[in-house]
Formats: structure tokens, C-alpha cells, sequence
């Protein structure tokens, strides 16, 4: 792979150009990490406020009673995005959906319990809970390479 990068002061902002034969996995990765670059932030509400929260922090958003709530430094949000909206938004490396209505950030994962059969308990380092449903399982195990 040869990268060149051109340093112009007439430009204002920066401009990605990839010239391939053909696309291929590695490439579909490198272009989903750069798209990645520009989606770091989701825009969250609370208290008739906006909120610019950055996706590192976020541990989990899920949907209840018709909203979506996002749970950011152990603060609740709420977003006007959908669940398979924010789904194609999120870093693919840290964020997966583990049931119908709740995606997790891998990151703030301290362990998953076995124990419950057809189901996984997600305990994050913070102490609150998330609940895999059986459905998500074979994803979930892909995605740790189990």
C-alpha cells in the first residue's frame, strides 16, 4: 500500500482521495475507520439542553417507552436518532447491538456472565447491568472471536 499526502495551505479541509483496482476487505476497513473520524460525537438531550457526547464515554443506549436513552459518564440522555441509525454511526470496534434495544460500548466492559442459560449478562466497570438476548449471541461471539 503507498500513501502520499500533499500539504496545501489553500485548503481548508482535509480530502481523503483512495485509488484502488478493486475493494477489497482491507479497504472497506480503512475507509470505515475514516468515516469513523468524522461521527466521534453524537448530539444527546437533558434538562432542555444540548449535549455534545463523545463516543468513548458513552457505555450504553437503549430504547424505552418509545425514547432513546443514552447512559454517558452515569448521566442519562436522551437522543433523536434511531437504534439502527446509531448502529451504522458507531465505532464497529467498540460499539455492538446485543439485543433489540440496546447497543453496548465494548469499552466499559468489565465482564459477561454465563451463568443464565440463553442469556448473557454484560457487567460494565461503572456497575450497572446490560442483558444479551439469545438472539444476539452468535453476533456477540463473533465479535470476540469466540
Amino acid at each position: 500500500m503507498d500513501i502520499e499526502i500533499k500539504i496545501d495551505e489553500q485548503i481548508s479541509e482535509p480530502k481523503i482521495v483512495i485509488y484502488a483496482k478493486q475493494i477489497d476487505k482491507d479497504l472497506s476497513e480503512i475507509i470505515d475507520n475514516i468515516s469513523i473520524i468524522d461521527k466521534k460525537t453524537l448530539k444527546a438531550f437533558k434538562d432542555e439542553k444540548m449535549y455534545i457526547l463523545n463516543q468513548k464515554d458513552i457505555e450504553t443506549i437503549y430504547s424505552e417507552n418509545s425514547k432513546i436513552y443514552v447512559r454517558c459518564n452515569n448521566e442519562l440522555y436522551t437522543i433523536k436518532n434511531r437504534l439502527y441509525e446509531l448502529e451504522n454511526m458507531l465505532n464497529k470496534k467498540s460499539f455492538i447491538r446485543i439485543s433489540n434495544s440496546e447497543i453496548i460500548n465494548f469499552d466499559k466492559v468489565e465482564n459477561i456472565d454465563f451463568k443464565i442459560l440463553g442469556t448473557l449478562i454484560i457487567n460494565f466497570k461503572s456497575g450497572n447491568k446490560a442483558y444479551a438476548s439469545r438472539r444476539y449471541i452468535p453476533k456477540l461471539k463473533e465479535f470476540l472471536g469466540m
